[in-house]
């Protein structure tokens, strides 16, 4: 009989709502549960995982093992030299502890998926077993299906029958509060400060790491902001939306306690409602899609279009663009303020994640996976599902049902979202002294007295030529 369970940490830092720890526990071995964490750096490597990720990983790790403690469960932190060694890693962990079953939530990448095929193989020859949790998501992939059982591909109808999936799975419900456990007589590894090769590129006080913060800027949000999600949310400039991106995509807090807080907020009502409310529910029902999507056509996970035809759009290759892109140096205000605010703190609002990634595709007509990863090696929020999906939305390539003609102007989408130019000062300070129109587009002179740079590209010009490039692609 088995002395401990073992929890291996993973997409899911948190000790409230965690399916996998409260599995463990539920075990009542006499030995109490231990925790563990696989510091990976081949893994983070792999999957272009963010220093700025790193550090608020690292942070929240250091917060989970105090609130692990209080229930008195170790945290045990190793270390994986390649990505290959991390089954080995975890089962010989096991054995240390003696822990038949190994508790871990479900990560649906097909690297990830490998690598618990793998564990699940080592823990089985020393007669252990790997059980896995459905954690990252509300509904489990392949629940939610069209007419014809299939998975969906657009969002909207996705979307509709999601929630009639819940209501009939009898609605959000989060899980108890797991208890003080037995004492298991091992004692918690520190959790590093950093790691190398993954030093901070900002300096991270734009999200505080762990649990508690998380759960009090949800607070904060629905108390104070939920309501005018809807008028807001597009206004770079205004602390509209709930920064909750990083605490989610590293598990710090789970979607149902994001689902259900919203829906008391909103009168029980998931769909309907206040207006505000149900567009923030209705984002969180986006985030399920893309893992959905992700899991059910796995070549996303391959740098691969989901419209496999797209993968014939000839690219253009130009160095000189894509690093004035990245430096925030195209000449286009608004997209200048967003790369900018990415490299300043680890984060870029999403209505500029549209405008800038669409600019990338379209105006500059380059290879999507080149922008996704830059974006991945700096966001806080780095998450592969959601960034791959909003990148090929962006580039026309992926599952919305908008077609690929649907191009951005930068410049009206600066003066739609940013009026006043706001933000745009903020972020790009040598144009400050500009007026509300100007700021925009300023002319030529302006742009030379200020040391700003003329538009890397023209947008009319630009957009023919994407225009041609997609068509062709389309026809070959």
């Amino acid at each position: 009989m088995a002395t401990r369970s073992l929890v291996w940490f993973r997409s899911d830092l948190r000790t409230v709502d965690n399916a996998s720890l409260a599995a463990a526990a539920a075990e009542r071995c006499a030995g109490g549960v231990v925790g563990l964490y696989v510091i990976s750096p081949g893994d983070w490597k792999r999957h272009e995982v963010s220093p700025n990720r790193v550090a608020y990983i690292l942070g929240s790790l250091a917060e989970l093992s105090g609130h692990l403690a209080k229930l008195n469960i170790p945290l045990l932190i190793r270390t994986a030299a390649t990505p290959a060694k991390v089954a080995g890693v975890v089962a010989q962990v096991a054995k240390e502890v003696e822990a038949e079953n190994v508790h871990a939530g479900i990560e649906y990448e097909i690297n990830e998926a490998a690598r618990d095929a793998a564990t699940a193989t080592a823990l089985g020859k020393q007669g252990g077993k790997l059980q896995l949790h459905h954690d990252q998501v509300i509904l489990t992939p392949g629940t939610v299906l069209t007419g014809s059982d299939k998975p969906y591909t657009v969002f909207t109808p996705f979307k509709n029958n999601w929630f009639k999936v819940l209501a009939a799975s009898g609605g959000v419900r989060t899980l108890p509060a797991v208890k003080a456990q037995p004492q298991t007589g091992l004692v918690s590894d520190a959790v590093p400060e950093k790691v190398a090769g993954f030093e901070p590129l900002c300096d991270g006080s734009f999200f505080a790491p762990g649990q508690t913060a998380a759960h009090k800027r949800l607070t904060e949000f629905v108390q104070s902001r939920l309501s005018g999600y809807k008028a807001n949310r597009d206004t770079p400039s205004v602390p509209g939306t709930s920064r909750l991106s990083a605490a989610l995509a590293s598990g710090v807090i789970s979607p149902r306690v994001c689902l259900q807080m919203a829906a008391e907020a909103n009168g029980g009502k998931l769909d309907g409602g206040d207006l505000g409310a149900q567009t923030w529910i209705s984002e969180l029902v986006w985030r399920e899609f893309y893992k959905h999507v992700l899991e059910a056509f796995p070549r996303v996970c391959m740098n691969r279009a989901f419209k496999p035809g797209w993968d014939r759009v000839k690219w253009i290759d130009n160095a000189e663009w894509l690093e004035a892109w990245k430096r925030g140096r195209t000449g286009y205000p608004i997209v200048d303020a967003a790369q900018r605010q990415l490299l300043a703190t680890g984060w870029m609002h999403n209505r500029l994640r549209m405008i800038t990634a669409m600019f990338f595709t379209k105006d500059l007509l380059a290879d999507w996976r080149l922008g996704e990863s830059h974006f991945m090696r700096h966001l806080v929020d780095g998450d592969l599902s959601a960034n791959n999906g909003g990148w090929q939305w962006s580039a026309g390539v992926g599952t919305d049902a908008a077609p690929y003609f649907r191009i951005f102007n930068p410049t009206t989408q600066s003066e739609k979202f940013d009026p006043q130019g706001t933000f745009i000062r903020k972020y790009v300070p040598e144009l400050a002294e500009l007026d509300a129109k100007t700021i925009h587009d300023p002319p030529p002179l302006v742009r030379m007295r200020l040391n700003y740079p003329m538009p890397i590209v023209d947008h009319g010009e630009a957009r023919e030529r994407t225009l041609k490039a997609y068509k062709a692609a389309a026809v070959s």
